[in-house]
């Protein structure tokens, strides 16, 4: 870092008011003031100057936003959510009860998720390598409808229960969702950054949808299937518009000064049969090449890594530990100032999504033109996750809140500045390749967080229980 810790300074922490000081979000385009005069060529990599940039990459950052795409990636990401608080009401519509041998096998066919996610975040690009990426997409979102639509169709409207469907629909959302995730940023990243700040989100918004507003909804009487149906109607609705508003965008005619040679049909992959601006190489190709963008990544994979696994760690820990009737928020022992714990997760989802959106946002603008620079900010984003876990550990309804809000701005923000230096400086012929290994490493965090949830419990409770918390049966 030596030649560039004045660089890095001035760039991250003295021009950050002046990034910051913008009427409308839409203004934090990506180094917009550090590029200005410049064309790609006067841009090179040296501790002085800004970080090599990808030509796509400036013409991009002139697009304007297209806020539709949030709508869409919500509806697709929705599905996601069925492994939180309504994996619960499907295992009790299942007849399955919270201990035993059965209960047991539903939290291993959650699992599946997990595990799907992990297996084709990276491994799509290797199964479904004759596919190109946007036929990917269109895959995920068949695979996101069925999988979402066993419960509601199969379990509650016609009484079965079979323990088959849950591996069944645990599978098929899993897998869909590592194939669409790395896939759908990759297909959209012609649109722009803009766009793309816009699209990341579709996470944190998802989750505030379905288990805040919707959870809200059930405590005051709403059918939780019909929470179930509304995920499964909205699928197709998101799918149309993507179909209809996106996908001829993506595919921009050819050109004469820019046919597709014999060579590129076969090393190459492309979004759309006629898309000239976002050719991937293929797998074996990115592998081979890797030298070109997989080392800059390693501190990308690895802040992906702490994201996920304090996220998978922490959200269920917190469930585990505040298991009574009501929850306390000042003191572990107290008896009073206690709050309704379903009501108490309702907020605690509400700063899940509020620290996850908003940093996701504020991601985009900060002005990252070196390496150096990019590396600081992902310190941040780990610094604040690890806080996020540590306020777990203490055990208190606000403490819990706290720990939501900056576990999650830690992970969203970590996304955001990965997202926008894959666009903005890896190859792009090796976007994809780039976002399938950055993700895989994540996904492997998740799994590595999930298995730590009894360790986090137990920093938390000691193997004590009290009045409201770490009961050894819950009673919510």
């Amino acid at each position: 870092f030596g030649s560039s810790y004045k660089y890095i300074i001035e760039q991250t922490i003295f021009s950050f008011p002046q990034t910051m000081a913008v009427k409308d979000l839409e203004n934090c385009r990506a180094d917009s003031a550090s590029t200005e005069g410049l064309s790609s060529s006067d841009i090179s990599v040296d501790s002085e100057k800004p970080t090599n940039k990808n030509p796509e990459a400036v013409e991009e950052e002139s697009l304007p936003p297209q806020r539709l795409v949030l709508a869409v990636m919500i509806t697709m990401v929705q599905g996601y959510t069925l492994v939180g608080p309504l994996q619960h009401y499907f295992k009790v519509r299942m007849g399955i009860a919270d201990t035993g041998d059965v209960a047991h096998v539903f939290t291993q066919a959650a699992a599946l998720v997990q595990w799907g996610k992990f297996a084709m975040t990276l491994g799509q690009n290797v199964v479904l390598s004759f596919l190109s990426p946007l036929e990917r997409v269109y895959l995920a979102w068949a695979g996101m409808f069925l999988g979402c639509l066993v419960p509601p169709f199969l379990v509650y409207a016609l009484g079965s229960t079979w323990l088959g469907w849950v591996f069944i629909s645990f599978g098929l959302i899993g897998l869909s969702l590592g194939i669409f995730e790395c896939t759908f940023l990759n297909v959209i990243t012609p649109l722009g950054p803009l766009t793309k700040s816009w699209a990341i989100m579709g996470f944190p918004g998802a989750f505030a949808i379905v288990n805040v507003i919707g959870m809200t909804l059930v405590s005051f009487g709403l059918p939780v299937e019909a929470l179930f149906w509304y995920i499964v109607a909205c699928l197709p609705i998101g799918f149309g518009i993507f179909v209809t508003k996106f996908v001829p965008q993506l595919r921009g005619p050819r050109t004469p000064s820019n046919p597709a040679s014999e060579e590129d049909r076969e090393e190459t992959t492309t979004t759309a049969p006629r898309n000239t601006n976002n050719k991937q190489a293929m797998v074996w190709r990115s592998i081979q090449q890797c030298q070109k963008w997989l080392p800059v990544l390693l501190p990308f994979m690895f802040a992906n890594i702490i994201g996920h696994f304090v996220m998978e760690g922490a959200l269920p820990a917190n469930f585990n530990t505040f298991n009574s009737k009501q929850a306390p928020l000042f003191s572990r022992y107290a008896e009073s100032h206690l709050m309704k714990t379903s009501r108490f997760f309702v907020v605690f989802f509400l700063f899940v999504g509020l620290g996850d959106m908003i940093s996701r946002r504020v991601g985009y603008c900060f002005r990252l033109s070196t390496y150096p620079a990019n590396l600081v900010a992902l310190a941040l984003g780990i610094l604040c996750s690890v806080f996020g876990m540590y306020l777990t550990t203490i055990g208190v309804g606000l403490a819990a809140w706290a720990s939501a809000f900056f576990a999650f701005w830690g992970q969203g923000f970590n996304y955001a500045v990965a997202s926008k230096y894959i666009d903005k400086y890896i190859p792009r012929d090796h976007n994809l390749a780039a976002y399938s290994f950055w993700m895989f490493a994540g996904s492997a965090g998740a799994i590595a967080g999930s298995t730590t949830v009894d360790a986090l419990r137990y920093w938390i409770c000691h193997d004590e229980t009290y009045p409201h918390l770490c009961l050894t049966h819950g009673h919510h």
